[in-house]
């Protein structure tokens, strides 16, 4: 709560309340926390995938091993579909 005074010829002393609400960022909603984890998810999912196709390389080269981690597989150089149903490289 806030008070305020104001002093005028005509009127003289007035006083008057006023309520202030500050909000900062949204709350969080099951939107909001559905769309953290669907991008914790493909950060994962990409970045598993991206050392998979590294460790599959292995030191002579490529070769077409299919990438692995946290049960999810795919084909390096292929696509697949994400949770967020959008197509993505496999690395």
């Amino acid at each position: 709560m806030l008070l305020s005074f104001d002093w005028s010829e005509q009127s003289g002393v007035s006083i008057s309340v006023q309520s202030a609400q500050a909000r900062v960022g949204r709350p969080l909603t099951p939107v909001s926390v559905a769309g953290v984890a669907r991008r914790q998810t493909r950060r994962a999912v990409v970045g598993t995938a991206a050392v998979g196709a590294a460790a599959a390389a292995g030191a002579y080269g490529y070769y077409n091993y299919p990438s692995s981690g946290q049960g999810f597989v795919c084909t390096p150089g292929t696509y697949f579909r994400g949770e967020d149903g959008r197509q993505h490289l496999c690395q």
